[in-house]
């Protein structure tokens, strides 16, 4: 019989939020001492129940606000559910935010010693492995320059490089694949398929489908804080996508800004091809995925798209060759700012037939 690591039994968390909120500490301490204060419950969290095996590889989904960080962080330990369950049986290395221990006036060096004794590293191991957390991280020259001198990329390769020294029988990882360029990217993928390859049970959560699909053998589909469905990952994450109602979305206009889940459809004839420069707000990370679903069964094998940012005019854009029903893509710009995406793509008409478009969906991946 296969161990269970982690068992969720109708894990709940709520969360108390003032009603009408104060603007301002005093304002708050007044309404206090008059007994005014209103508070009203959000529940974050919403009887989940379920048991993750060892060496499963089990990836959880939804859309933002959907609870997903939130029960990641009571698995860890980080939130105590306010009803139910978690036992864990076994010993657990949670990545959810990366370089929150980081003192900013500290050297990369010294940041080093104390983010690992934040995550529970004795100093002699991290003399140890000192010079594997700088080589992959790929900081050598900066290793004695103050933190507060590197840019946000720079400090999320450091703290993935630090938090990564272990293998753990449980890892939980929260939308840390995205950190650095794309080199870097292909270089912490290929750490946690390492770490996969060892028997470490894996929990994660991650707005990139693509990377779902190809890394995790099963999927939990969150909503609204309960569990929409619990299964292999092709089977969960092509329900989830099929949820997208394309024919009834809101039309959507070149410039204009798109809020809530950020999506840019175009698709079918009706809608905008997708060629253009479309708006769309990132998040802390300033990280943009795409996906492209492609009708079409007679691919010559030279149809392709380009993606580019704005922001990113030294970088050459993203090429794609549509070759499957369904591909991923991630770009990165500024962070916390409406970025323009370029899209350019050669489909054009064949013979007989109309002009080819694809349904391309855009969205900020830094939500939780």
């Amino acid at each position: 019989m296969e161990q269970v690591m982690i068992e969720i039994n109708n894990a709940t968390m709520d969360f108390r939020r003032e009603s009408g909120g104060s603007n301002s500490l005093k304002e708050f301490v007044v309404r206090l001492l008059k007994g005014k204060l209103q508070y009203d419950r959000f529940r974050a969290v919403d009887g989940v129940t379920a048991q993750i095996k060892k060496g499963e590889v089990c990836g959880i989904i939804g859309r933002n606000g959907a609870g997903k960080s939130t029960l990641l962080k009571m698995i860890a330990g980080v939130l105590s559910p306010t009803d139910g369950s978690i036992r864990i049986h076994g010993k657990i290395a949670p990545m959810l935010e990366l370089g929150a221990g980081f003192d900013q006036e500290l050297t990369a060096k010294e940041n080093i010693y104390l983010n690992g004794a934040i995550l529970g590293y004795s100093r002699d191991f991290i003399r140890e492995r000192f010079d594997q957390i700088v080589d992959f991280a790929e900081l050598r020259e900066f290793v004695d320059q103050p933190v507060r001198t590197f840019s946000s990329g720079m400090m999320m390769r450091l703290a993935f490089s630090i938090a990564t020294q272990v293998d753990p029988e449980i890892l939980i990882v929260d939308e840390i694949l995205s950190v650095g360029d794309s080199h870097f990217r292909q270089k912490s993928e290929g750490r946690m398929r390492q770490m996969m390859s060892g028997g470490t049970t894996v929990l994660m959560v991650s707005h990139v489908l693509g990377q779902i699909r190809s890394m995790c053998d099963r999927v939990i589909w969150l909503d609204h804080g309960k569990v929409v469905m619990d299964g292999d990952a092709k089977t969960v994450c092509d329900a989830y996508e099929g949820l997208i109602d394309f024919d009834n979305a809101p039309k959507f206009e070149i410039g204009h800004h798109m809020d809530d889940i950020q999506r840019i459809l175009m698709y079918p004839d009706n809608w905008l091809p997708p060629e253009g420069s479309y708006k769309i707000k990132t998040g802390p990370m300033g990280l943009v995925s795409g996906n492209l679903r492609c009708p079409f069964d007679d691919l010559t094998g030279k149809e392709k798209i380009s993606i580019s940012l704005d922001c990113n005019e030294d970088e050459e854009p993203i090429v794609i060759r549509v070759t499957e029903e369904h591909l991923s893509f991630e770009v990165k710009g500024k962070p916390d700012t409406v970025v323009t995406v370029h899209i350019k793509s050669n489909f054009h008409r064949s013979p007989g037939k109309d002009e080819r478009k694809l349904s391309v969906v855009l969205e900020d991946t830094d939500g939780n």
